[in-house]
């Protein structure tokens, strides 16, 4: 029997929250992240965009926090 693995879920509400524990806005995530625009990081936190496994990591350390803990 072939086993099935389920992918894990970014949760998006919880990266929101740490962003604004830390205080930080969307415009200064975009600027720490390396992206060009506001929007690129605006529509990954909303998720009409899918955060990239090597971005993970900078976020990750922007909020201080281990990977693990983004997925629901």
């Amino acid at each position: 029997m072939v086993q099935t693995i389920k992918p894990k879920k970014i949760n998006l509400e919880y990266i929101k929250e740490l962003r604004e524990k830390n205080k930080l806005t969307k415009s200064e995530m975009a600027r720490l992240m390396g992206f060009k625009t506001t929007e690129k990081y605006s529509r990954r936190e909303n998720g009409e965009y899918n955060f990239q496994a090597d971005e993970l990591p900078m976020l990750s350390d922007i909020l201080s926090v281990d990977i693990k803990k983004f997925f629901d």
